[in-house]
């Protein structure tokens, strides 16, 4: 079962919306345009699949980005250019003036979260109204709370505190104090049980489905580890929900793609072998894995694969690659998974793992896992749990990976293990401590409602 996504244009109304509902500057988004869209204009039955169709392209701008800038800061990928910005990233120091990560990640979160939100308020004034169609309307507003629901959870997952708007009269669901990870991952799965709900109202049971894959992700961050389970087990195992880039013009590609493969963009990311002196000798942890099972390509052509650096060799990663069809589509126009079946099922087993029944948490793993019985295809290496949980969780991490790698979701998982666990599974040879993003700079200065990146100084949780 695969459900699309389709990528939207860089611009376009929502943009100037979100771009004017956040407590960031404008001109962080390239926005010349001073008129706002505001939820009431959404509420025009004529404004819906516009406001459906930039509320999903919106969250694809973001995904993108995200992924490699997550991915960065584990171990998923090096820096292969010289921004001191994302060498910040790399190293696991950032300080919250950092300019690149406020336009390239944070202000696209915040314009996909207000996407959703003012189209799922917009739709909701529209429930019951006798000139628009019911059927659209329940379409967007499950859209919009999914939409929501999703960057909340990055939120979560990513930083050590997030506040939505600023008290803008224009910006649905504003906020006068920051949320910490587990209030805003509280606020993402109430979310996505509204998107179920509204989804499955409107005969949407893809769209429940993803849901419940997101419902059950912030489950586990929260420690609801049955709850996940059970919400976990309701998921068909190929189910897929991607989102999906095209090829029309740049704006619309995959930039893990482009920033990897070198067609548009010099090489700024590439995968860590371990040989680099001058990122610490990084090596993505299952880089031999990878290379045996064909997800990374140890030696491309020099002549056609050379980072920005010179200096930094290229160990190119295959899934969103020239002609490679995973899912589908080659190159800039590769999807990326927003939530899988196998995700659900490795959920399933780590929370079975944590009720103590390491036999049947294994079972269930390699049943994915050794079989291709995974979004790749894939036969990895099978797991054998031992009960003992900080070298089990590597391998249930590993497990997660072979299905979601380059998703972000790698990112999200390290933060749960430290949070939940008080195990810490960043890479060490990094010189930085840091386990979440800070609150940016721009944001401190622009919204009175917040006066600090972090809680507290770093490392940052």
């Amino acid at each position: 079962m695969l459900t699309r996504l389709v990528r939207r244009r860089r611009t376009g109304w929502w943009a100037l919306a979100a771009g004017a509902a956040l407590g960031l500057s404008a001109c962080s988004l390239d926005v010349n345009d001073p008129d706002i869209v505001t939820p009431d204009d959404v509420s025009d039955p004529a404004s819906l699949p516009l406001a459906i169709t930039g509320a999903i392209g919106d969250l694809q701008l973001a995904l993108d980005d995200y992924s490699l800038y997550v991915g960065m800061f584990v171990d998923e990928f090096i820096l292969a250019g010289t921004f001191p910005s994302r060498q910040q990233v790399d190293e696991r120091s950032m300080l919250s003036d950092n300019g690149t990560l406020n336009n390239d990640m944070y202000t696209l979160l915040h314009v996909a979260r207000f996407s959703g939100d003012n189209l799922a308020q917009g739709a909701g004034e529209l429930v019951g109204n006798p000139d628009a169609d019911q059927d659209l309307v329940a379409n967007a507003l499950a859209v919009g709370q999914y939409n929501g629901a999703y960057v909340r959870m990055l939120l979560a997952e990513a930083y050590c505190q997030s506040i939505l708007g600023g008290g803008d009269e224009f910006n649905p669901n504003t906020e006068t104090a920051p949320l910490g990870p587990d209030e805003r991952m509280q606020d993402a799965l109430s979310l996505y049980q509204a998107a179920q709900a509204s989804a499955a109202s409107a005969g949407l049971t893809d769209l429940v489905t993803a849901a419940k894959i997101g419902e059950a992700r912030a489950q586990m961050f929260l420690g609801n580890y049955a709850q996940a389970a059970s919400v976990a087990a309701t998921v068909s195992e190929g189910f897929l929900r991607i989102a999906e880039y095209s090829s029309n013009q740049s704006s619309q590609f995959n930039e893990v793609y482009v920033f990897t493969y070198g067609d548009t963009q010099q090489i700024r990311w590439t995968v860590g072998d371990g040989t680099q002196s001058e990122r610490h000798r990084e090596k993505f942890a299952f880089y031999d894995e990878w290379v045996d099972v064909g997800l990374i390509d140890p030696s491309p052509d020099p002549v056609l694969f050379s980072t920005f650096t010179g200096t930094i060799f290229v160990h190119l990663q295959l899934i969103y690659g020239r002609g490679i069809p995973v899912p589908s589509a080659p190159g800039q126009s590769a999807s990326i998974f927003l939530g899988t079946g196998f995700e659900a099922d490795i959920m399933e087993a780590e929370a079975m793992y944590r009720a103590g029944n390491v036999a049947g948490a294994e079972s269930l793993i390699n049943s994915r896992l050794t079989t291709g019985a995974n979004p790749h295809g894939k036969n990895f290496d099978p797991v054998d749990l031992t009960g003992t949980f900080a070298s089990d969780i590597v391998q249930i991490g590993r497990a997660y990976e072979a299905g979601a790698w380059l998703t972000g979701h790698r990112f999200g998982f390290f933060r749960r293990v430290i949070r939940n666990d008080g195990v810490d599974l960043f890479p060490t040879v990094q010189p930085g401590s840091d386990t979440a993003f800070p609150i940016t700079k721009q944001e401190i200065d622009n919204n009175e409602f917040v006066s600090q990146a972090c809680p507290s100084g770093p490392p940052w949780s």
